[in-house]
């Protein structure tokens, strides 16, 4: 088990995000690549654990309910806000590539190592190419939550 972990993390580290081009990853420092790629895999256990069961696994949320997050607009134009919207839960409706959804998303006890690790998942799956989201950040964004 420990030598399929060893491999995984080798193909990743080669590959760079899930094997796929990204633009965004391209353009770390080979230590932020490294970051990178240690939060993809941390980020995805913390999606599976936390947001998969509304977001599903391909992020396609559930129509009309939970909006998805693949090639999601509000991903794009509202990173700044996406820490404390995991942070607080949904307060507002949330308009995401047109639609309006409900404000049914509840409150994340996450840590900012775990916002960065998670919002970096999403951030580069199914298709998401918005690079990495360090604990700086996150620590300077959720240093404004209101």
């Amino acid at each position: 088990m420990k030598n399929r972990l060893v491999i995984f993390l080798l193909v990743i580290v080669g590959c760079g995000p899930a094997g796929t081009e990204n633009a965004a990853y391209e353009q770390l420092s080979r230590a932020d690549k490294a970051k990178f790629n240690k939060y993809i895999l941390l980020g995805k256990e913390i999606y599976d654990n936390n947001c998969a069961s509304c977001h599903q696994d391909n992020g396609m949320g559930l129509r009309g309910i939970i909006p998805p997050l693949v090639n999601a607009d509000y991903m794009k134009e509202s990173q700044m806000e996406i820490p404390c919207l995991l942070l607080k839960g949904a307060r507002d409706t949330l308009l995401v590539n047109g639609r309006a959804y409900p404000p049914e998303m509840p409150a994340h006890q996450l840590t900012n190592l775990e916002l960065a690790e998670v919002i970096t998942y999403i951030n580069n799956s199914w298709g998401n190419q918005l690079g990495l989201m360090s604990v700086k950040k996150i620590d300077s964004l959720v240093a404004i939550c209101n």
